[in-house]
């Protein structure tokens, strides 16, 4: 492993970036219920792992442009609380209720969201 950081990405890569966890997330829950969810241990770890990278993509936009100035209403700290939580090793506390209510309830807040401040920068999305 490298221990070079990151170059740094343009707002609109980022953004792509995210929805595109967004969409596989989307992709690998889609016709599930929670119990299905639930009892699927391979996808959980798949979307748990897809919710990190989306959480670190929120983060890496939140270092190149003012979130909350340009979309007030999003969601913008969620995502990287929710990452960190997964993140560092919380395996028993994660809940499977608590990430599907996440893809249920909030994802597609952030998805409009991350829609709507790539359309102020200039690239709509959707």
């Amino acid at each position: 492993m490298s221990s070079d950081r990151r170059k740094p990405l343009a707002p609109e890569a980022i953004i792509e970036r995210a929805l595109q966890q967004i969409a596989l997330i989307n992709r690998w829950t889609t016709g599930l219920d929670v119990e299905e969810y639930v009892a699927d241990e391979l996808r959980r770890y798949a979307v748990e792992r897809a919710f990190i990278a989306l959480g670190e993509a929120v983060k890496d936009l939140s270092r190149v442009i003012d979130l909350q100035t340009l979309d007030p209403e999003g969601p913008w700290k969620e995502p990287a609380r929710f990452r960190d939580f997964l993140a560092h090793d919380y395996d028993d506390q994660v809940i499977p209720d608590i990430v599907w209510a996440t893809i249920s309830d909030g994802l597609p807040d952030l998805e409009q969201a991350l829609t709507r401040v790539d359309g102020v920068l200039g690239r709509p999305c959707g």
